[in-house]
């Protein structure tokens, strides 16, 4: 079982080991258009709590392992409320990478470092106490903010996944391939 995950910074969130509950909350952002736009998901009803982290946890990236999942609700330290979630899927013990997926689902915490520093938190989490040494995510190019605060923590764009990902309407898309390694 993971163990929270917390550190004095600036914007004041922390990570916990996601929960029923969290998940419940959570699911209540998910008509959220920007969100629709950002994840290319089609919203969760309030008893799709399955099907919300089966989604999140989908594997992206061709390279990475079959570990299981380990997610992470986002924690607003203000009112101990979860505001988004953070994952790592696709563990790979033997090359020590993963995949990366996070979201800001409350939008009333977008651009405020809440992304940036839960991302900061969790690399920190995958390079000092999961030893990995390589850190991957999909994004699409649309999602200017999230790429900003990739490239803050230090991700690098490294490649263009053509057609990698199928939008709600059934259009395929491209995704930009991220990659952050420890050394």
């Amino acid at each position: 079982m993971q163990n929270t995950i917390k550190r004095k910074m600036a914007s004041g969130v922390y990570l916990s080991p996601i929960t029923q509950n969290h998940i419940t909350h959570l699911i209540g952002f998910s008509e959220d258009p920007e969100l629709i736009n950002t994840m290319g998901w089609h919203p969760f009803g309030c008893n799709e709590n399955e099907r919300f982290i089966k989604t999140i946890e989908i594997l992206t990236l061709p390279d990475c392992g079959n570990g299981d999942p380990i997610t992470f609700s986002i924690i607003s330290q203000k009112n101990n409320v979860p505001i988004g979630y953070v994952t790592f899927k696709g563990v790979n013990n033997v090359k020590a990478k993963a995949e990366i997926g996070i979201a800001i689902m409350d939008k009333r915490y977008r651009s405020g470092g809440h992304g940036t520093e839960s991302l900061t938190l969790a690399v920190d989490y995958a390079f000092n106490t999961m030893n990995l040494v390589s850190i991957g995510l999909a994004v699409f190019p649309s999602n200017t903010r999230a790429i900003k605060a990739y490239e803050k923590v230090g991700f690098m764009t490294v490649d263009i996944l053509k057609n990698s990902w199928t939008i709600p309407n059934g259009k395929q898309v491209d995704m930009l391939l991220m990659e952050l390694n420890k050394y």
